[in-house]
């Protein structure tokens, strides 16, 4: 199961409400989306995938996925965004009691395709016998944008999941980074469809009767949910159901992942020059470090700067310290309501 229903609003102006960041090519080569689709294609026992989108992207996930080769099982198309506890159970309900979901967000970047896969296959056999199980990033560096979960007791390559913590200021990151015990919150699940409806009506019956009654019958590979769905309570799934199941395992993985969710990550993972910058297109940079520069349709000239984001696309332009990207999300909101 796929989720692509994010705005990437952090990602302005190369995010936008029309091409959000999943569909972008980001790190110029396959869009996000596209490498979602291939995770776990042609792996064994593994079906064609589930696609939760709205529906002003529907037609790019079937453009995308034709393109790529890759057949999709199902698309599920929200009137409107939900949050990822109702997105998965509407899967949940579209698929066989028996199936083990694997639940991936449509935006991240996984550099070790074939490390997943296999942590995946292993993960299957705890899903198969009840657990809820969620990968644990073991971190790389102090990061303040991600959640942390604490590793509990030890099982065969996993452990209880002990707690969940909100992301970190400062401190606490240097903390939970270096003690150990702790691994970023990747917000990727495995579960069997019947678990997952188990642990819904235990934990959030409310939202999981909300979503059955939006379901329809497919119409040429598409599910429309309907009108109900806009009643159903915004949450994750981690609030929903993962915080409060007594099933939740966590399977650490080191599989050089990252949330593509900020500039601040994406001048993270991107090849760097010789003074710590990344740039693409018609740049010209003087005296300048540590930032990410992108051009799309002009020439853009930065000089004596650090440490900053300047993109330019032929509808906007964005200039803002790296390590404040994440207000990009407050200033593409502005702009959209202008």
């Amino acid at each position: 199961m796929i989720l692509s229903g994010g705005a990437g609003t952090r990602l302005w102006p190369l995010s936008t409400p029309e091409l959000p960041k999943q569909f972008a090519s980001l790190t110029g080569g396959e869009s996000l989306f596209v490498q979602a689709l291939h995770r776990l294609a042609g792996q064994p026992r593994v079906s064609p995938p589930i696609v939760v989108t709205g529906s002003a992207h529907t037609k790019l996930v079937e453009a995308f996925a034709a393109e790529s080769g890759v057949d999709i099982h199902l698309i599920l198309v929200e009137p409107e965004g939900r949050n990822t506890a109702p997105a998965s159970l509407a899967a949940a309900l579209s698929s066989d009691p028996d199936d083990v979901l694997v639940i991936l967000p449509s935006d991240h970047l996984i550099r070790a395709p074939g490390v997943f896969a296999d942590a995946v296959i292993h993960s299957v056999e705890y899903a198969a016998e009840g657990s809820v199980v969620t990968f644990g990033v073991v971190p790389s560096r102090v990061e303040t944008g991600y959640g942390y979960i604490e590793l509990g007791e030890p099982l065969p390559g996993a452990y209880r999941v002990r707690r969940f913590k909100e992301k970190p200021d400062q401190e606490e990151a240097e903390r939970l980074t270096s003690d150990g015990n702790h691994v970023w919150n990747s917000g990727m699940f495995v579960v069997s469809a019947a678990g997952l409806l188990m642990e819904a009506r235990r934990h959030c019956p409310v939202i999981l009767a909300g979503v059955t009654a939006a379901m329809r019958a497919p119409v040429d590979g598409i599910v429309e949910l309907g009108a109900e769905f806009l009643d159903v309570e915004r949450i994750s799934l981690d609030q929903a159901i993962m915080e409060k199941t007594e099933e939740a395992v966590v399977m650490p993985i080191d599989v050089g992942w990252d949330d593509v969710g900020s500039f601040e990550a994406l001048w993270s993972i991107s090849e760097k020059d010789d003074r710590g910058n990344v740039t693409s297109g018609d740049t010209v940079l003087i005296d300048v470090e540590d930032s990410f520069v992108k051009a799309t349709s002009r020439t853009v000239a930065v000089a004596g700067m650090s440490d900053v984001v300047v993109v330019e696309t032929p509808d906007a332009v964005l200039v803002v310290p790296r390590n404040q990207s994440q207000m990009v999300r407050d200033l593409a909101q502005r702009v959209e309501s202008d």
